[in-house]
């Protein structure tokens, strides 16, 4: 049993969509002794025909096409043809050049023009391929038969793993087909056809400009309208702007689960001086102005009082450590109450022991949504802190989004679960901490460092 994956904006009534399965398989092994009979002896009715005056045209084909030929301007190969036969037309119409080929029924009621070989040999989970091609009918017994451009997707057994498809109905003009078709699994096989269906003899279809290539991943939108920013500018090692950010100090935070003890220092939590806030975590015994001691230090600092907003979307770009028992954060707060009646918004956790995840998570009463799923993005094999990473937590009245490099990862709605309190100004906070979630750091070298680009407040966020 397995599942055929359909995409695209095309179909045929019920039964026709039907024998187009049981051909695909037909096409599985059969298409292949096609294959390597026109190789070998070459295609029936291969010999170009008597050209005709064409004006040629060209298309801007996409330039990481991977298709060869895609225009028979010289000759069909890298095709072949499952129940037909292949040759190379002059066309005055030709969408690219002056050329098309010509496809014509052999056998059987359906027949196809297939790349030869695969288009793509070994695939990628997270790829998405675009097809495109130019479709007529090649005379007037044609006109009105369905033809479908597809994509398929097979694994090393040869079962069908992804299929999407685009349709039409032939016409005396040439028509653009074009479907997305993302993988499915990686290590498969990709190849792209054009089938025609409904055949009898006589029947031929025209094809021209064909195209596979793969779809760039999509740009997220930019956030709008900024309400507030610290961009960390400022000689290097000075204390972030007073006016803005406070330092927590002591040694007994959650609960005294964490093994730091939080400071002011500059040691701690400072400038670089290239628009950059570092909180840097160090191996040290200090004893804080609470009497705890410690054997290691760091730092939290806050916004509370200073800077609180009520909505909109806050961004934060860092740099995250990757040691062992490391636990960086970003967060907001509620400005109002004791936790956790004022609700918690997490835009950015890590974890030193797992330092290929990173998490965003909500919390208030009965309220704990996402951290796993769906709040996790694992970027493995690399790690969060190899590179700067952009999170982001947008709310409002009704809803809070979380967001990983601008793109929307999850949604949780009011009402969802527990009792909504996020009606309230909040702060922001950064901090390091070491040990609980974070594992143990006895092995890890330090110092660590969380480096913080920018924390920016933005009325509107990212458009996904």
């Amino acid at each position: 049993m397995f599942e055929i994956r359909r995409y695209g904006h095309g179909s045929f009534h019920s039964e026709e969509f039907m024998r187009q399965r049981v051909a695909m398989w037909q096409r599985s092994w059969m298409g292949m002794l096609s294959a390597v009979a026109c190789a070998t002896v070459g295609c029936a009715g291969g010999a170009p025909e008597p050209e005709e005056t064409a004006a040629a045209s060209r298309l801007s084909l996409p330039p990481g096409n991977i298709l060869p030929n895609p225009s028979f301007e010289s000759s069909v190969t890298g095709w072949s043809s499952w129940q037909g036969s292949l040759s190379r037309v002059a066309q005055a119409s030709a969408p690219d050049g002056a050329s098309v080929v010509r496809v014509t029924r052999t056998a059987g009621d359906m027949y196809s023009l297939d790349d030869a070989p695969d288009a793509v040999s070994s695939t990628t989970v997270g790829t998405v391929y675009r097809a495109s091609a130019y479709v007529a009918a090649g005379n007037a017994g044609t006109v009105g038969k369905p033809v479908v451009l597809v994509v398929r997707e097979r694994n090393a057994a040869g079962a069908t793993v992804g299929y999407a498809e685009d349709s039409a109905s032939l016409t005396t003009a040439f028509q653009h087909l074009t479907v997305d078709a993302p993988v499915q699994q990686s290590g498969n096989r990709v190849d792209v056809y054009v089938l025609q269906s409904g055949a009898v003899s006589g029947n031929v279809f025209l094809a021209d400009a064909l195209t596979l290539e793969v779809v760039p991943p999509a740009t997220p939108g930019e956030p709008s309208n900024l309400l507030w920013s610290d961009e960390f500018d400022g000689v290097a090692g000075a204390s972030p702007n007073p006016l803005v950010w406070e330092a927590e100090t002591g040694g007994m935070w959650d609960h005294g689960r964490t093994l730091q003890q939080y400071t002011g220092r500059t040691q701690n939590v400072q400038l670089d001086g290239r628009g950059h806030l570092r909180i840097t975590a160090l191996r040290e015994t200090y004893t804080g102005g609470d009497g705890v001691t410690r054997d290691y230090t760091s730092a939290r600092i806050h916004t509370r009082g200073r800077m609180e907003r009520q909505y909109g979307y806050v961004e934060v770009r860092l740099k995250a450590p990757v040691g062992n028992g490391t636990w960086p954060a970003a967060w907001l707060m509620g400005s109002t109450g004791e936790w956790p009646a004022n609700g918690e918004f997490d835009i950015f956790e890590g974890e030193g022991a797992l330092p290929t995840l990173a998490h965003g998570t909500l919390h208030g009463p009965g309220i704990t949504y996402g951290w796993d799923s769906p709040g996790q993005v694992d970027y493995a094999p690399a790690r969060v802190g190899d590179a700067w990473r952009t999170f982001g937590i947008s709310w409002d009245a009704n809803r809070v989004e979380w967001y990983a490099d601008r793109i929307k990862r999850f949604t949780f709605t009011r009402g969802t679960m527990g009792t909504w309190v996020f009606d309230q100004p909040n702060h922001v906070i950064l901090n390091l901490a070491l040990g609980d979630l974070g594992g143990d750091p006895a092995s890890t070298v330090f110092p660590q460092v969380l480096e913080v680009d920018y924390v920016r407040w933005y009325a509107n966020a990212p458009s996904n």
